[in-house]
């Protein structure tokens, strides 16, 4: 019993030694890969001029946070800093908020940003866009607007829109693909596009379109003032025909030809899998790397597990297309698991595009890792580099609650990262190496492809499955 009794002693403080290490590990982690921002220790300015310089002082602490910059960019950052500073003339709001937002670009990273606290959200106009192949399109708008539906737009403000969207894409840092994708958040806010230099004022903008009849309109928008709890839409949601209704009854939405797949429908729903008919093909979606209201990431990663493995699929398709992250421990073991719940001889069918991002981008490079030369990639190129840094935390100004989002761990998955200071430290533990996630064949979608119900991307990926 003694025996018995030291044996459980030893097995017990064993336990509680691995507890505490494990606790000590993420406590470290936490603390120095998610910093709380700097201390706003300011006065009361006496003028607008002081409370600007009091903003850019603070914003210069929360550049200083991130550890994304590179040693060139972030003397440029503070240089552009200080000369704002030294300046006696105090920038209109919109003018600020594209100088800080310039300057966060200056990164060259995906997750640095420059978003609104409450208090500064932007004015935005009634209308969404999408990017197609083949031009930028109106989907969504507002009952006033419903004419431009379907408008593919030519000009803003007598800007082209090739300039438009290139100065916009100026504003945020990371791959191409990602500023675009931000370029068509932006085109919508009309503090940008007057801070950008493209519209005149905070009144209006004049949008000029070519109409599905081939009819060309010019149309001047009203903005408005988004209240405090609406949500923030992301372009991924914009390529939907459902109306955005969280955004109230008065948006409608333009209706393809024909009914959108699966792929391109019923955004509500989170994640989404399918066996496709006539075949032994599964489908699987996901639109979030993490929950998303009712819909529970490890609830469907169970649910998918069970039913693969109850029968499985000759072939995979997996639509990581419009996942722009999330929590990437959600998916490590779900992932890896993938190619031994198929066939063993069978395939994965891996779609990607510019709004697969950050842990979205984690979760495609996990499924390319373990399913090796059985995964073929299509589409287009994911959001971000396969080198990025994330984590981090959010401080906001002083006196215009404008928010800097400094980012301070590097993710790799190409090659090792073992510098304590900027590897997330998480990513160590990883098993994930890549040499590149570059699409095997490279898809686009026009605006006739999507106004036919038609997902080029997913009909070759179903071309590809069921040859055989």
């Amino acid at each position: 019993m003694r025996k018995l009794l030291k044996v459980g002693g030893i097995s017990l403080g064993i336990v509680l030694l691995l507890i505490v290490i494990a606790g000590g590990f993420v406590y470290a982690m936490l603390h120095h890969f998610y910093p709380s921002p700097p201390q706003a220790k300011y006065g009361t300015p006496k003028d607008t001029l002081e409370a600007q310089r009091q903003d850019l002082d603070y914003f210069a602490k929360l550049v200083a946070m991130d550890r994304s910059y590179s040693t060139e960019a972030r003397t440029q950052a503070q240089r552009r800093i200080a000369e704002l500073a030294d300046s006696n003339a105090v920038m209109p709001r919109p003018n600020l908020r594209v100088a800080l937002m310039e300057i966060a670009a200056l990164a060259d990273n995906g997750h640095t940003r420059v978003d609104s606290d409450s208090g500064a959200d932007p004015m935005e106009l009634p209308v969404r866009v999408a990017d197609f192949s083949d031009g930028i399109y109106v989907l969504h708008a507002t009952k006033t607007y419903a004419d431009l539906l379907g408008g593919k737009v030519v000009s803003i403000d007598g800007h082209p829109i090739d300039d438009v969207m290139a100065r916009l894409e100026q504003l945020r840092g990371g791959a191409p693909q990602w500023r675009k994708a931000y370029g068509e958040v932006y085109i919508g806010w009309q503090d940008v596009l007057v801070g950008a230099g493209i519209a005149p004022d905070m009144e209006h903008s004049t949008w000029t379109v070519i109409l599905p009849s081939g009819t060309t309109i010019t149309r001047t928008l009203t903005p408005y003032k988004p209240s405090e709890d609406e949500p923030d839409i992301f372009i991924n949601r914009i390529y939907s025909p459902e109306p955005l209704t969280d955004l109230g009854p008065d948006w409608v939405a333009y209706q393809p030809d024909r009914p959108a797949p699966i792929t391109l429908a019923d955004f509500d729903t989170t994640f989404h899998r399918v066996r496709l008919p006539h075949s032994c093909v599964m489908l699987i979606q996901f639109r979030s790397n993490d929950d998303e209201g009712n819909n529970h990431i490890k609830d469907f990663e169970a649910a998918t597990t069970a039913d693969m493995q109850a029968n499985r699929p000759c072939h995979l398709i997996f639509d990581n297309r419009f996942n722009a992250g999330g929590n990437l421990t959600k998916t490590i073991f779900f992932a890896k698991d993938l190619p031994d719940l198929i066939a063993p001889n069978g395939n994965i069918y891996l779609l990607t595009s510019g709004m697969t991002f950050s842990a979205g981008i984690t979760t495609t490079a996990l499924i390319k890792h373990a399913g090796g030369g059985r995964v073929t990639i299509l589409g287009e190129p994911v959001g971000d580099r396969l080198a990025f840094f994330a984590e981090g935390g959010r401080g906001c100004l002083p006196n215009y609650p404008l928010c800097l989002h400094y980012e301070t761990g590097k993710h790799d998955y190409t090659h090792s990262c073992h510098d304590w200071n900027t590897c997330f430290w998480l990513i160590w533990l990883l098993p994930v190496r890549v040499n590149t996630l570059q699409p095997d064949e490279t898809i686009s979608m026009s605006f006739n492809d999507w106004r036919q119900g038609r997902d080029p991307v997913l009909e070759r990926a179903t071309a590809l499955a069921t040859r055989n």
